[in-house]
């Protein structure tokens, strides 16, 4: 089950697979998938197992296909490195790209190496997109407008009353940006305490089995940005 938010005007959709949906402008928002990653790993000769970025393109495909997306943003870090750039992610890539009209805002990971030309449309670090803006990094607080953005690879702790503890990826929700979880496979992430999301007025969207559900902070929530 996805959760609606209105920012700027405009209705988001936080989809359980750590995807947003833009409806009305028919757009997919995606952050980090980190392709090759596995394969820089396995040059380096660590035992990491194949397949991760293929299945990371098979996923973003199939959300495309299901809401019937004329267009993929990519909120940076769609590479990893310069060791996973193997033929295979490359020919995979070029056809997913093909099929799938796709926009990389380029993160820290792909402002490091040069790809090979592929059909993809390489935007600025802070793309305008009407009232929204996509970029990599989040932006401080205070800055004018809405902007959805990745970089961090959030996630939160929660425990149980028995003592379990279990770290899941979530989405931040501040007035001014939302941050995505990482989409790719193998990627890591960077555990937030709630004690400090509250104090700088966020929210937290929490990916769970098959949905996503807001994650109760010590504070008033706000569920509206304009």
């Amino acid at each position: 089950m996805s959760l609606g938010i209105t920012a700027a005007g405009e209705t988001l959709w936080l989809l359980p697979e750590g995807a947003v949906w833009w409806p009305g402008a028919r757009t997919l928002f995606a952050a980090d998938l980190h392709l090759g990653k596995g394969a820089a790993f396995r040059a380096r000769g660590q035992a990491v197992p194949a397949g991760s970025s293929a299945r990371t393109l098979a996923r973003l495909e199939a959300l495309v296909a299901a809401h019937g997306a004329a267009r993929l943003v990519v909120l940076g870090d769609f590479w990893h490195g310069a060791d996973g750039l193997t033929p295979a992610l490359l020919a995979d890539v070029r056809a997913f790209a093909r099929r799938v009209s796709t926009v990389l805002v380029p993160g820290n990971h792909d402002r490091r190496l040069q790809a090979p030309e592929l059909p993809l449309q390489v935007a600025g670090p802070a793309w305008p997109l009407g009232p929204l803006t996509a970029a990599h990094e989040p932006p401080p607080p205070g800055t004018p407008g809405f902007t959805l953005a990745g970089h961090w690879h959030p996630a939160v702790s929660l425990g149980s009353r028995a003592g379990d503890r279990l770290r899941r990826p979530c989405f931040v929700r501040y007035p001014h940006a939302l941050v995505l979880p990482a989409f790719g496979g193998l990627t890591g992430a960077l555990t937030l305490r709630p004690a400090d999301l509250a104090r700088d007025g966020a929210e937290v969207a929490v990916l769970g089995e098959g949905r996503v559900h807001w994650l109760p902070l010590p504070r008033k929530r706000l569920r509206s940005a304009h």
